[in-house]
């Protein structure tokens, strides 16, 4: 447990939150349809003393001054999976399917919050005419709640071994991910939010 806490507090350090560029090698967006699978996963191991599989996320931004006419900004918050700085022991076969769909769990749990980021960018664009620290702000208060969640879903789970939690986890999941729907990648449409 305390290797993989340390390299989640690693992999934390490494996320790159700049702007985003097109997809480069290795990376993938986040997708309902388009799950993790073994061949995204780059650096294959075999090592005893390492976890089966480590994922790294990078929740990237490019929002510019002009955004503040955007109907919306979900085009502009990404999810991506950084493939070439994942691992996978694929020596233990037995474990690699439940682990990988632990990690999908783990990048639903960033889509939530990149959702989350689109969502307070929009209900504060009128501030972008100021400049962009209020996008660090948000920037700031999202990654420290992905973080403190991502912890919190690791520790619950005990690492995806209790069952029962992880299915608790995946029908919490699935519901952000439904409430938090017309702030997903895909959808262009005009989004009005509430006072």
């Amino acid at each position: 447990m305390k290797k993989m806490i340390s390299g989640f507090l690693i992999a934390l350090f490494c996320l790159n939150f700049g702007v985003a560029q097109n997809l480069q090698d290795g990376q993938k967006r986040w997708s309902s349809e388009d799950k993790l699978t073994v061949d995204d996963f780059k650096i294959k191991i075999a090592d005893e003393k390492s976890d089966l599989v480590f994922s790294q996320f990078a929740i990237n931004y490019e929002i510019g001054g002009f955004d503040f006419f955007t109907k919306n900004l979900n085009q502009k918050v990404h999810n991506i999976f950084l493939g070439n700085a994942s691992w996978i022991d694929t020596t233990k076969i037995e474990a690699v399917d439940k682990q990988i769909e632990y990690q999908q769990s783990q990048f639903d749990i960033a889509e939530i919050y990149t959702r989350k980021f689109r969502r307070e960018v929009l209900k504060n664009k009128t501030e972008l005419i100021k400049g962009f620290e209020i996008v660090k702000q948000i920037d700031n208060k999202i990654m420290a709640g992905l973080s403190e969640e991502r912890l919190r879903f690791i520790k619950e789970t005990e690492n995806g071994n209790n069952l029962a939690k992880l299915q608790e986890w995946r029908e919490k999941i699935a519901f952000e991910l439904e409430d938090l729907n017309e702030f997903r990648f895909e959808n262009k449409t005009k989004i009005k939010i509430a006072d």
